[in-house]
């Protein structure tokens, strides 16, 4: 089955030194479904790894963006309204429109498993929305 990737998962694929390296290119390595990756999250790796490691890496991602390794997800137009309602709904977790686009993308998608490792705003998420957390 395919997986909804969020910023963080991506990022520490990349980057040696986080303490979620190995899980994340575990999980990336043995997934044997699509690799979604919603278009509002390529930003926000991008600025990390260019920010924490260098403009090498970011190339690399560029390069991984153009090897097709994952299905690009853009927001349904009509999915912006859900946007907004995912950041009302969840008012207290202070989420953002990435984390509420990530969301709004595996909810039009019907793909409940989101690989990432912000705990912290997708665990109240997860358990509200039936989603299931990766790794």
């Amino acid at each position: 089955m395919s997986v909804i990737l969020d910023t963080g998962i991506v990022y520490a694929a990349f980057d040696r030194s986080d303490e979620w390296h190995d899980r994340a290119r575990g999980l990336l390595a043995k997934e044997r479904g699509m690799l979604v990756l919603p278009a509002p999250v390529i930003p926000e790796v991008d600025y990390l790894l260019n920010r924490r490691i260098g403009p090498e890496t970011q190339t690399r991602f560029y390069r991984v963006l153009a090897s097709g390794d994952y299905f690009i997800a853009d927001v349904p137009r009509d999915r912006y309204g859900r946007i907004e309602e995912i950041n009302r709904t969840f008012a207290s977790l202070s989420l953002g429109f990435v984390d509420a686009a990530v969301i709004a993308i595996s909810e039009s998608l019907h793909l409940p498993r989101i690989a990432t490792t912000d705990r912290r705003h997708f665990t109240p998420l997860a358990a509200a929305l039936s989603l299931e957390l990766l790794p």
